[in-house]
């Protein structure tokens, strides 16, 4: 975990589809039930969601990253189901690691651990305070 609230958490994933892959999604409410796109998220939640993001890309570009390609997973809008959360995922374009760039289609085994890289993530942004 890099940053939560209560609304969110910003983690870096188990299977990264990118090297240095970090993701926001939405936390459960008290009942279990997700925020599973936009439309649905109150102001408090979009709140969390504009932070996130801005913590996310500065914990990226603490690290070297000039370019960052962001994809936002959500649920239809006509959907009924309660238990998919809406996720953005960041994935940088690293000038030491060129091919990390195109390679978001597949799974790749990447240098580091997940958990490295967040404590990595974490010390940037407070670095930067």
């Amino acid at each position: 975990v890099v940053w939560q609230d209560d609304n969110v958490i910003l983690f870096v994933p188990k299977a990264q589809t990118s090297q240095w892959e970090l993701q926001l999604m939405t936390r459960p409410d008290t009942g279990g039930t997700f925020i599973g796109n936009i439309l649905e998220a109150p102001a408090p939640v979009r709140r969390s969601l504009d932070t996130g993001i801005l913590i996310a890309q500065r914990a990226l570009a603490g690290r070297g990253a000039a370019m960052v390609t962001s994809i936002e997973y959500s649920k239809r809008f006509s959907s009924t189901r309660t238990d998919h959360p809406l996720i953005y995922c960041f994935m940088p374009k690293l000038p030491h690691s060129p091919g990390a760039f195109s390679e978001t289609q597949l799974r790749f085994i990447n240098g580091h651990y997940p958990e490295d890289f967040a404590s990595v993530c974490r010390k940037s942004l407070e670095n930067r305070n």
